[in-house]
């Protein structure tokens, strides 16, 4: 274990019980001595925190109180940590047998790696394979284009010198804090590198937070895109403004419309049409201008037609989230037309 590196996972928790012990037993059954396992729970009272003491022997560090999010919370526990090698794994998703080892190995073989990152699949509420997500290289200028990066966030694994040198995440973000952090790596200049392994599952289901509130990651997004162009840049990441903005604000008018907000939803995509029409072409979005002209009742018809043609895995959750209240509703249903036609009985 002495020649071993020190690697710290932290998961920050909050109300998601269900799941919450997979997740742990995902981090604690690594095949990997030298692990610390930290978990920051905020505050959660659906007994997360009786599941986190039947462990409390094998972890290094714990707390249940309450924080600012996400990001403040996977903060706290690497000001705890004492890795050399640093990750962290929400409390629904899971590690995959074999990857701590596979990426303290890569780190380990590979100085000049600040990040290394695998493949991941995503898994439904009931721990299914849905999909496996697509695996490529980190490229920035293409993550700015997208605004994706191919990045799953528990099958990366970055130095305890990354941190000291661009610092934690933005504890101003609650949905791109991952996203922004890889494009700090990568603009400070740092290594980021892939291994074909599959190293964790992202577990997508009705209560995570990026599947309700739709448009809110959207509207966080573009904020930080000004943040980010508004300071001096590269001359060839600075010519990238608009045409990721355009992207923004075209995808959050699509997720307006979602959610029926039609009036944002049109404003949102004629404003990211103008700032750069072909993002249109570039991104295969170029259907958009056309829905938003349509009157109200036919945009829902559009978006109610590509739920039902391309459903995401988010829209796989919602619509299991919806199939799960109907059946709870004919189920009560039952339960009080029966109650209501037995006998008194006394």
């Amino acid at each position: 274990m002495a020649d071993l590196p020190i690697v710290t996972l932290v998961t920050p928790s909050y109300n998601q019980a269900q799941f919450l012990e997979e997740t742990i037993l995902s981090v604690l059954n690594q095949d990997y001595p030298n692990l610390e396992y930290i978990i920051i729970d905020g505050g959660s009272a659906d007994g997360s925190v009786d599941i986190i003491r039947k462990y409390e022997s094998r972890l290094a560090y714990w707390v249940s109180e309450p924080d600012l999010g996400q990001s403040h919370a996977v903060n706290k526990g690497f000001l705890w940590a004492e890795g050399d090698i640093l990750a962290w794994v929400n409390s629904d998703d899971l590690l995959c047998p074999g990857a701590v080892r596979a990426a303290a190995d890569f780190l380990g073989s590979h100085p000049d790696v600040s990040v290394v990152y695998g493949g991941a699949n995503i898994i439904d509420e009931g721990g299914q394979v849905m999909l496996p997500m697509e695996q490529e290289d980190f490229d920035l200028a293409r993550c700015l284009v997208r605004l994706v990066t191919p990045i799953p966030n528990p099958s990366a694994f970055f130095r305890r010198e990354t941190s000291q040198k661009i610092g934690l995440l933005d504890e101003k973000l609650h949905y791109y804090m991952d996203f922004e952090y890889w494009i700090r790596v990568a603009m400070a200049g740092l290594q980021i590198s892939r291994i074909p392994e599959t190293l964790a599952q992202i577990r997508v289901h009705h209560d995570a937070k990026t599947v309700g509130h739709i448009p809110r990651p959207n509207e966080e997004l573009l904020a930080w895109l000004d943040r980010f162009f508004s300071r001096p840049l590269p001359p060839e990441i600075a010519s990238l403004q608009r045409q990721s903005k355009s992207r923004a604000l075209l995808e959050l008018g699509l997720k307006s419309f979602y959610v029926h907000q039609f009036s944002e939803g049109r404003r949102a995509i004629f404003k990211g049409l103008g700032i750069s029409p072909r993002t249109l072409v570039n991104n295969l979005l170029f259907l958009l201008p056309i829905i938003a002209v349509l009157p109200n009742p036919a945009i829902r018809l559009a978006i109610q037609i590509k739920e039902r043609l391309f459903p995401s895995p988010n829209q796989r959750a919602r619509d299991s989230r919806r199939e799960a209240d109907t059946r709870d509703r004919r189920e009560s249903h039952r339960v009080s037309g029966a109650s209501s036609q037995a006998p008194d009985g006394t």
